[in-house]
Order: structure tokens, then C-alpha cells, then sequence
């Protein structure tokens, strides 16, 4: 079991780990931006509205399965670049069976929850009802997507990006090919495509199986050791599923400002939720790829490249953004036409595209500190970070914006909010990496 990001070119490492995971990444954000496509063609704002609302309660299980994904790639990536693979193979098994045990009784929770969740979001009426059909759908394979994405977490781990490539894409082509065949041809609607959802889910927990079988990287649980594995594993999980936890109150709160300019701001801020992550998949891929290069390098003692490591990654920040912005600014009006929007649904999408896209440099510079302090022992700093961008650097942000500037002004207070808490984040890891250096040296 080689730790293969100890040694060679860094940018190369990034680049590599993040082109494969945008790929797989960029299947699913794709689906999600179709399936708000194809519900569209039905002409009812309220499906898109229903998009919106389900997606601010569906975006906390999946900020859940992705925090606890992070402690699985963290804790094996430690193990790999100290070449233990007997304590690799371990901890997969024991940390699956805890992600099992978390993630059912979290799931069961929320779903006796839907009514009282979407009503503090300020859904009501026809939208409503759509966006409860949907969760309730879609929300009990929270589970399987949690285990499928902390296979995807061990293949990263191991430095098999195009293989975590690959368990991304299968759910985003079977999901791709189910939600025509059951909106339209079976005529199910948007039940229809969280049936879709639930079977891509399937799909790529199976084959996440096949791959860890594959390697001979997991073990059955072993109970003597379940205890303490359990524990090593919380100390980076736990917080990091507190830091992902914390963005859903952001994304609701927005969601809930937006409401009170009716269905068609919401309807708007769920498009652009759906074309945000698909325009910027590469920073999304970034935070999941430099987290094992980060870790394996920090194993084997090698300070020097891990702060390298964070020079690259602002760069590929940088560089990234001004090419998806120029793109969003080129794609305007196609984006407007495609899902046929009026009013304040086309305002936000234009003015998302026309600059305010821009925040994701900022956004990208706190995904990337995020993934550091994950990985650098000081999870609980991410954590913090988190919580106080979705609070402090959002809500009187946004509320403020919106009092000031409509629907538009609410984004534009995110932007405030992104930036400072984005700059705040890249100093901290700085701050991190050199601490670490005195550390080492003075040993």
C-alpha cells in the first residue's frame, strides 16, 4: 500500500485527483440540474419551487454523509502514509458499520420531521405537497448514499481518483437515464425522479462494494478494536460533520429570506443552487482531493509539501473561477430560456451569472482551509469556521441584503459574507502549516 502523494509533483497530484473527482462530480451536479430541467418542461413554477424547498431539507443528509465520508478518507489516509494496512483494513470495516449505525436513526428523525421542516422554510400550498412527495421518497436511501460516498472517501484515500471517478459517474448515468423514463414515460412526475434518485444510490453503493473488495481494503468489523476505532474516527468525523452540518443553515435560511418574495425567488435560488455546484465542480472536487494529499504527507512528516500543497490549491482556485465565470457570463440568456423563468427567477439566474458568481473564489478558498484543518488535526477549527459562515457571515447578511436589495440583495449579502470568512480561512491554514513546521523542527 503505497502513499504515493509523499513523493513527486504536487500540482500534478491535484490536478490528477481533482479532474477525475470533477468528472464523477460533475454526473451528479448534472442530473440535479436535469431533473430541475425536466420538471420545468411540466409549466409549473411550484415543481421548481418544490425543487427548492426539498433540496435545503436533502442538502443536510447530504452535508451529513459528507462530513462523515471526510473522517473515513482523513483517518485511512493517516494509516496509508504510514503503510499500515492491516489498521487500513480495519478501520473500513469498523467505520462503515458506524456510518450505518449514525446515518439510520438520523434519516428516521428527519423524516417524521417533513411537515414542521418544509413549514419553517415557508413552503406551502402546491409546493408543498411536491416537495414532500419527493422526500419522502428520496430520503430513506440517505443511508446507502452515506456508505457509497465513504467508499468513494477510502478509493480517494488510496489514490485511485479515477476509480471514485467511476462510482460517482455510475449514479449520475443511471440516474440520467431513469428520470425521462419515469417523469414522462411512466408519467410519475417528480416522484419520478426521486425514484430515479433513490436507484442511482444503489447503483453506487454496489459498485463501491465491488471496488473495496477489489483492493482488499476492508475487513469485517472487528469488535475488539470497534471501540477504539470508533473513537480515532469522531475525533476528525465529528467535526466534520458539525462543519458540514453547518452550511445547511445557511442554504435554509437563504431559502426561507427568499420565500418571502414568493415562488418565483425561490423557484430562481433553487436553479441557481442546482447550476452552482455544476459550473463549480471542481472546487467541490478540490476540497475531497487534497484531504488524503494532505494527510499522507502529514503521516509521513513532510511539512514542506503540505504547505505546497495549499500555494497549489489557491492557485487552481483562482484559475478555475475566472474560467467557470467567463463561461456562466456567456451562458446568460440560454440558462434563462432553458428553463423558461420570468421575473424574479430571471433576475437572480442573471445576476448570479453576470458577477456574482465571483464569491466562489472566496467559497473555494474556504473549501480548500476546510479540507486542511480536517486533515491537520484541527478539525474542530473547520467547525468553527463553518458555523460562523452560516450564521454570523450569513443571516444578518442576507437579511440585511434582502431589506436592502429584494431577492438580488440577498445574494449579494452572501457575497459579503463568503468573502470575509473565505479570506479568514485561507490565513488560518497558513497559520496551521507553519505551526506544524516549528513543531517539527524544534523536534
Amino acid at each position: 500500500m503505497q502513499a504515493k502523494f509523499t513523493e513527486g509533483s504536487i500540482l500534478r497530484h491535484i490536478c490528477t485527483m481533482t479532474a477525475a473527482s470533477t468528472v464523477g462530480l460533475l454526473s451528479l451536479f448534472f442530473v440535479d440540474l436535469m431533473d430541475m430541467y425536466w420538471l420545468s418542461l411540466l409549466g409549473e413554477i411550484e415543481l421548481a419551487a418544490a425543487i427548492g424547498y426539498a433540496g435545503s431539507i436533502l442538502f443536510f443528509t447530504l452535508s451529513l454523509c459528507i462530513g462523515l465520508s471526510i473522517g473515513c478518507s482523513a483517518v485511512v489516509s493517516h494509516a496509508i502514509g504510514r503503510s499500515d494496512r492491516a489498521r487500513a483494513q480495519a478501520l473500513v470495516g469498523n467505520v462503515l458499520l458506524v456510518i450505518l449505525v449514525i446515518t439510520t436513526p438520523v434519516m428516521a428523525l428527519v423524516f417524521f420531521s417533513l411537515e414542521l421542516c418544509l413549514s419553517w422554510l415557508g413552503a406551502d400550498g402546491r409546493a408543498f405537497e411536491l416537495a414532500y412527495s419527493y422526500i419522502r421518497i428520496v430520503l430513506p436511501s440517505m443511508p446507502l448514499m452515506a456508505l457509497a460516498m465513504a467508499a468513494s472517501g477510502v478509493l480517494r484515500a488510496l489514490g485511485n481518483a479515477k476509480e471514485a471517478m467511476y462510482l460517482t459517474l455510475i449514479g449520475g448515468i443511471v440516474n440520467a437515464v431513469l428520470d425521462p423514463i419515469f417523469i414522462f414515460g411512466l408519467d410519475w412526475g417528480i416522484e419520478g425522479a426521486a425514484v430515479a434518485t433513490v436507484l442511482a444510490r444503489f447503483a453506487m453503493l454496489g459498485y463501491g462494494a465491488v471496488l473495496l473488495l477489489r483492493h482488499d481494503v476492508i475487513s469485517a468489523p472487528a469488535w475488539t478494536a470497534l471501540w477504539s476505532d470508533f473513537r480515532v474516527y469522531c475525533q476528525v468525523a465529528v467535526p466534520a460533520v458539525l462543519t458540514n452540518l453547518a452550511t445547511p443553515i445557511g442554504v435554509a435560511y437563504v431559502t426561507a429570506v427568499m420565500a418571502r418574495f414568493g415562488d418565483s425567488a425561490v423557484a430562481g435560488n433553487a436553479i441557481v443552487g442546482k447550476i452552482q455546484p455544476l459550473a463549480f465542480a471542481g472546487l467541490f472536487a478540490l476540497s475531497g482531493s487534497v484531504g488524503p494529499i494532505v494527510g499522507q504527507n502529514l503521516g509521513a512528516g513532510r511539512i514542506d509539501r503540505i504547505m505546497e500543497t495549499l500555494t497549489k490549491s489557491v492557485q487552481f482556485v483562482l484559475v478555475y473561477c475566472a474560467v467557470a465565470c467567463a463561461l456562466l457570463l456567456l451562458l446568460t440568456q440560454p440558462l434563462i430560456a432553458a428553463f423558461r423563468v420570468e421575473g424574479d427567477a430571471a433576475l437572480l439566474i442573471r445576476s448570479f451569472c453576470f458577477g456574482l458568481s465571483t464569491m466562489f473564489v472566496f467559497q473555494g478558498f474556504t473549501f480548500c482551509s476546510n479540507a486542511f484543518f480536517n486533515n491537520l488535526k484541527v478539525a474542530h477549527w473547520a467547525t468553527g469556521m463553518n458555523f460562523a459562515k452560516a450564521t454570523l457571515f450569513t443571516i444578518p447578511f442576507a437579511y440585511f441584503g434582502g431589506e436592502l436589495g429584494g431577492p438580488v440583495g440577498v445574494w449579494a449579502g452572501v457575497y459579503v459574507g463568503t468573502a470575509l470568512i473565505g479570506l479568514a480561512g485561507l490565513w488560518l491554514a497558513r497559520y496551521r502549516i507553519r505551526h506544524l513546521a516549528v513543531e517539527a523542527a524544534a523536534t
